[in-house]
């Protein structure tokens, strides 16, 4: 569940990016004399030189003025260290490259676009994501479980029965996922209209409205929505309010049934399934008096609790600081599974999706299109909160072969380096893509 984050499951900590005036596709096979001293002014740029004026083209230094640049590239040096190299170009025409460039902790991934005339001035510039710098798997996975608190991830090829995995730290570990829990809502939608029980273009009232991350708190009470909407919006950008109509249409015993399908290993870890308003709402020192009952009952107890304090667990009784500030009971109040849980959900999706459902999964790569265009499916559900980081896959590469991939993070004494975890993930999936 991501708390008043700006996430969009784009998972990019810096973004900036302007074509003010494209380069006209040309074909050269090599690369140009103006790529390569304008990937020299990039490197200069991202190590902080001020040298915005004579690099940067009128209509991009108007659109973002050299002290928001500034900004913005120290943001990424306190995020992954000094620009230390020009790693490699790779030109799409004379006027237009994909830089890699090499920071002190990761790889980065640039799009560069020049003017057609001299002096070839950058008219566009996005950086587009950053991976660890890491030689091999083991490398990754290594980097991965030496990292603050608790680990843990699996890979899993999905093709044949039986096949050991390819890697796995703590698979049967209990960790809180976060938005991760969507997936057995998409699970369990998925399995309704193939079912014939539900469509697609069924409609029901927005509502009950939770806190961002999403849109669809701010849409007028009780807006007719189709389920499509609602689980896009779950998925894409994992939208809070989306995702606790759908828990209220959906039910809890059709979601305790697709939480056992799935092959949870303890389905009364996830019964009942929390909305993400009663879940947060949980938590506030407010309800401590509902929270330690609630805490201390059975799954059984627990449901007819839920229904009994729902009236009380408004959105006015939810304090934003509290949710965001730090860790805040991450092992008691959340949604849990094991690595092996989440891959079995994973595979579940696949042996049965439909392409409504697969369309769902790929709108949002979360790791960046860069990642993603290495694959030739690439579906992606994540989740974060503070102490919280899941990422979670379900890939097809280009030589067919698929794969179930979830990497999780806790920590309850303190919040995460999301850009840690990101880098070390893209390197992990760009590395099982040449595989």
């Amino acid at each position: 569940m991501r708390f008043l984050y700006v996430f969009a499951l784009c998972l990019l900590p810096v973004s900036f990016a302007l074509n003010a005036s494209p380069a006209k596709a040309q074909t050269q096979s090599g690369i140009s004399n103006q790529l390569s001293a304008r990937a020299n002014d990039v490197l200069r740029l991202l190590q902080g030189e001020e040298i915005e004026a004579e690099v940067f083209d009128e209509n991009f230094r108007n659109a973002v003025p050299p002290a928001r640049f500034r900004t913005l590239t120290a943001q990424v040096r306190t995020q992954q260290g000094q620009a230390v190299e020009i790693a490699s170009i790779t030109p799409r025409n004379a006027n237009s490259a994909i830089l890699k460039v090499r920071f002190e902790k990761s790889i980065g991934t640039v799009n560069i676009d020049l003017e057609t005339a001299a002096p070839h001035r950058i008219s566009g510039l996005l950086l587009t994501g950053f991976e660890a710098d890491a030689g091999s798997l083991d490398d990754v996975i290594a980097a991965i479980d030496a990292l603050p608190g608790r680990q843990g991830l699996l890979i899993q090829q999905l093709d044949t029965a039986a096949l050991p995995p390819v890697a796995a730290i703590d698979p049967d570990g209990r960790y809180a996922i976060a938005s991760t829990f969507k997936l057995y809502i998409l699970a369990e939608l998925d399995r309704a209209v193939r079912a014939g029980e539900r469509q697609w273009s069924d409609v029901v009232e927005l509502g009950p409205k939770s806190h961002p991350s999403g849109v669809s708190q701010n849409w007028p009470d009780r807006s007719p929505v189709t389920l499509h909407t609602l689980a896009t919006l779950m998925i894409s950008i994992s939208d809070n309010s989306a995702t606790d109509t759908l828990i209220r249409a959906i039910g809890q015993k059709k979601l305790a049934g697709i939480v056992r399908a799935a092959g949870h290993h303890d389905p009364d870890e996830l019964r009942p399934i929390l909305m993400t308003r009663q879940a947060s709402a949980l938590k506030m020192p407010v309800h401590e008096i509902l929270r330690d009952k609630y805490l201390a009952a059975d799954p059984a107890e627990r449901e007819r609790l839920l229904t009994e304090y729902d009236r009380a667990l408004t959105l006015d009784s939810i304090d934003p600081r509290v949710l965001t500030n730090k860790p805040n009971f991450i092992n008691q109040l959340e949604w849990f599974a094991t690595p092996a849980d989440i891959v079995r959900l994973l595979a579940y999706l696949h042996r049965n999706a439909s392409a409504d459902t697969r369309a769902i999964l790929a709108i949002n790569p979360g790791i960046g299109q860069d990642a993603a265009r290495k694959w030739a499916y690439f579906g992606y559900k994540g989740g974060s909160e503070p102490g919280v980081l899941s990422y979670n896959f379900l890939l097809g590469s280009k030589t067919g072969k698929s794969y179930a991939v979830t990497v999780n993070w806790n920590d309850s004494s303190q919040s995460l380096q999301e850009s840690e975890l990101l880098a070390l993930t893209t390197r992990l999936v760009n590395l099982l893509a040449e595989q």
